[in-house]
């Protein structure tokens, strides 16, 4: 059980090696400061779960669910999220490198201050997300649903959008950080009318 094999490590060395983890249901349990790796997660569920601070190395999360879970200031290296729900998980000021993201929801969920580097981001909703000052690089995102996501003072030069769905989505009164972002005509026409101009 994982509950119990936190318990083990939590007066020790907090790390959990090389496990699988198989619909589980884990509630209220402070994995703050732990570390992961090789660790896989199949459609297990995290209610108040507080995973602050934690590193995440090659970690697999398959059909589960995070949703409302604290992940703050947490890192994840080498790790695969497919067919899962995080909707308003707090990852703020959490850095993500070289991660795939397939077929999840991270809905409302908050990315202030995030980092997200070269990671793979494919068929994801992430509608009302909250990525400000966050910054994104090196990363791919396709059919990505980002309605109403709000990107405030983020950085994301460089990054590709013309694949996503950006409608409603939040910047800057002057739209400073679609400098250097790619988007397709329709959205290059949505975006013009923020700053008042009318694309015909």
């Amino acid at each position: 059980m994982f509950s119990d094999d936190v318990e083990k490590v939590r007066a020790e060395d907090l790390e959990i090696k090389e496990k699988v983890y198989d619909h589980e249901i884990i509630a209220s349990v402070d994995m703050s400061g732990f570390e992961f790796t090789s660790v896989t997660f199949i459609g297990c569920r995290f209610i108040q779960c507080d995973f602050n601070k934690a590193g995440f190395y090659g970690c697999k999360f398959e059909k589960c669910d995070l949703s409302n879970c604290k992940l703050e200031e947490c890192y994840f290296k080498d790790c695969e999220f497919t067919g899962c729900k995080a909707n308003g998980a707090d990852l703020g000021r959490s850095a993500i490198k070289h991660t795939k993201m397939n077929t999840s929801f991270f809905s409302y969920g908050l990315f202030s201050e995030c980092v997200i580097d070269s990671c793979e981001i494919i068929d994801c909703d992430f509608s009302g997300a909250l990525l400000t000052k966050a910054e994104i690089k090196k990363t791919t995102l396709k059919d990505v649903r980002l309605i109403s996501a709000e990107f405030f003072q983020a950085k994301i030069r460089g990054v590709d959008l013309s694949k996503c769905d950006i409608s409603g989505i939040v910047f800057s009164h002057e739209l400073s950080e679609l400098r250097g972002v790619t988007v397709n005509f329709e959205q290059a026409a949505d975006l013009a009318r923020l700053l008042g101009v009318i694309v015909k």
